[in-house]
């Protein structure tokens, strides 16, 4: 399950159960119409939730193939989850996102990711 949404050149993500690439049809389109308009980076919060299982094989090489293309396009990227997948997010933007800053955040810290991915405020968020 995914559900997008956009707001004012942010993208936000909520990911629950196995993500398939179906699920990358509806993001790729929104991803890639928010980076034509922002002509730049695109922030991004991602929210994991706790029934979160990662993705199917075709999910994966979606994601991967997606993460090629537009790894110039990425903004600060926030994970909200819980600790388990911190240390996974962190090993991942170091391959998959090099050029993109990401923070992990618990689960009751939506607001302050939010402002994170936008402003990069300093001292919001912690990678594990």
């Amino acid at each position: 399950m995914l559900e997008i949404e956009e707001e004012t050149g942010l993208i936000r993500v909520k990911a629950g159960g196995t993500l398939e690439s179906s699920d990358y049809d509806r993001f790729v389109p929104l991803f890639e119409r928010v980076a034509a308009q922002e002509q730049g980076a695109v922030p991004m919060v991602i929210e994991l939730g706790p029934d979160f299982l990662g993705w199917d094989l075709g999910g994966i090489w979606r994601d991967l193939r997606f993460d090629v293309k537009h790894k110039d396009q990425f903004g600060r990227i926030a994970i909200i989850g819980t600790r388990d997948w911190h240390g996974w997010a962190t090993k991942l933007s170091n391959v998959l996102f090099p050029p993109a800053e990401m923070r992990c955040f618990d689960p009751d810290a939506g607001g302050r990711a939010e402002r994170w991915a936008r402003t990069g405020a300093k001292g919001e968020g912690k990678i594990e």
